[in-house]
């Protein structure tokens, strides 16, 4: 028994559209996962006495845990820099900046435990902090801190 052509157009349709269905399930299957916590890619620069802070460490708590994830950087040559991966949720943040004497020497005798380093970096910018910042969707997050 012989196919008609309008027949053979509608297999044809049918074909195609299942052809291009499947096509969009596999392309949208590619673009990688979407970070439900919406990261923001952050840097800055840090001086201690109008210089670059040579070492040390910095630290991002959020003010509303419910909307934010804590985070940190190593502070090297006065920058740091943290990827998107890594990022912070967008929200505001408390500011903690650390860096301890590398001057402190080992107590002299064999089996003491050597002295707690100094930390250079006054209170108000640590333990007491009340630095803050904000952390904003899709915007340069690059972030200045002059320590006196």
């Amino acid at each position: 028994m012989p196919v008609s052509k309008d027949r053979t157009l509608k297999i044809e349709s049918v074909v195609l559209m299942l052809c291009v269905s499947v096509s969009t399930l596999f392309l949208s299957g590619c673009g990688g996962a979407v970070d439900p916590l919406n990261r923001q890619a952050i840097s800055g620069e840090v001086t201690l006495n109008d210089q670059p802070l040579d070492t040390g460490s910095i630290s991002f708590d959020p003010q509303d845990r419910d909307q934010g994830r804590p985070g940190g950087a190593t502070i090297l040559d006065g920058k740091f820099s943290v990827e998107s991966e890594r990022g912070l949720p967008p929200g505001t943040y408390t500011v903690r900046i650390n860096s301890a004497d590398a001057t402190a020497e080992a107590a002299g005798e064999p089996g003491e435990s050597r002295r707690l380093a100094k930390e250079r970096i006054p209170t108000q910018w640590n333990s007491k902090s009340d630095q803050t910042i904000t952390v904003v969707d899709g915007e340069d997050n690059s972030f200045q801190f002059a320590i006196p």
